[in-house]
């Protein structure tokens, strides 16, 4: 039986880890991953503070580091397949937002014919999905492409830090996977083979409790989201998949501050877009826990947003 799955809402101003880790139960220590913070990996007073005596850090940004400076052919074949990714990424940013546009003008559209422009809207989405899929698939090949440094965890350099982080995990009462950087976060959990590690974890009952970058890390794909960025308007994009403990979800930390929810064609256009999947904007004091296959609020009310596809945002202990 798979262990507690709680996700939370940013943990700023107000926290909601340690209740959450009291929920958790059990015995054993507490393993933090911070490596989303990247270069403030290991600012963990506060974060350890928080959590108790028996919280232990799994490095793997430092990790990450030292690897990198031991193995320089693996360093440049890892810088390779990276540029590549960014190239494709550039691409893909330019089909998604066409295709984007184009949705955007139908839903304007179609109140005023919609029998035709109904059917047209689902088609158009369903072109964006595709986009989006081709994107993922695309990141796969690439990551085939290059053997070497597919599955690094395999490394003599690297195999012998995999060997304390499942140590560690397999020990752990419960899991705390902070936020941050998301890219980052992911890497270096997939470099380690860490994602592994978890899911075997989680999988024999130990607790995974996370925010931010780490709840959008725990779903089956991962979004990227910012409707107003400095350098100019932006559409939603997919990072990459995700580690799967969580289906059909896509998390949107900070919805209120990075989405602008008062427009019922943004949210529309991304709620539709995503759908079936529930599109859920976290805030503070959000706690989410994951029982029989489903999610159920348990925090702060109106800290978890559902954003549904006729452009409506709803706490959602309110939603149908």
């Amino acid at each position: 039986m798979a262990g507690p799955l709680l996700l939370l809402g940013p943990q700023r101003p107000t926290p909601n880890v340690a209740e959450a880790l009291a929920r958790v139960g059990g015995e054993g220590p507490v393993v933090t991953i911070t490596a989303g913070w990247r270069l403030d990996e290991g600012e963990l007073g506060a974060l350890h503070g928080v959590i108790g005596p028996d919280a232990v850090h799994l490095p793997l940004y430092q990790w990450f580091e030292e690897c990198m400076e031991q193995m320089p052919e693996t360093r440049a074949m890892y810088k390779v397949r990276q540029a590549q990714l960014i190239r494709l990424k550039r691409v893909y940013r330019e089909r998604l937002h066409r295709a984007l546009e184009a949705v955007r003008e139908l839903i304007l559209q179609r109140d005023d014919h919609p029998e035709i422009l109904n059917p047209q809207l689902e088609w158009a989405l369903d072109d964006v999905r595709r986009i989006d899929q081709q994107f993922v698939d695309q990141s796969r090949a690439i990551f085939h492409t290059y053997p070497e440094v597919g599955r690094p965890w395999e490394l003599d350099q690297v195999a012998e830090r995999r060997k304390q982080s499942a140590a560690l995990l397999s020990n752990a009462r419960a899991v705390v996977i902070a936020g941050g950087h998301v890219a980052v976060l992911r890497n270096r959990m997939m470099f380690f083979g860490v994602h592994q590690q978890l899911y075997q974890a989680w999988a024999q009952h130990t607790g995974v409790v996370a925010w931010g970058a780490g709840s959008m890390l725990l779903t089956d794909r991962i979004v990227l989201f910012y409707d107003d960025p400095p350098d100019g308007p932006s559409h939603p994009e997919i990072l990459d998949t995700g580690l799967a403990l969580l289906q059909d979800t896509v998390i949107l930390p900070d919805a209120v501050k990075r989405l602008r929810l008062d427009d019922r064609m943004r949210v529309a256009l991304l709620a539709g877009r995503f759908k079936p999947n529930l599109a859920l904007g976290m805030e503070n004091g959000a706690w989410l826990e994951l029982e029989d296959g489903r999610l159920v609020q348990k925090g702060t009310k109106g800290s978890a947003l559902l954003l549904q596809a006729d452009g409506r945002v709803v706490p959602l202990e309110e939603a149908d």
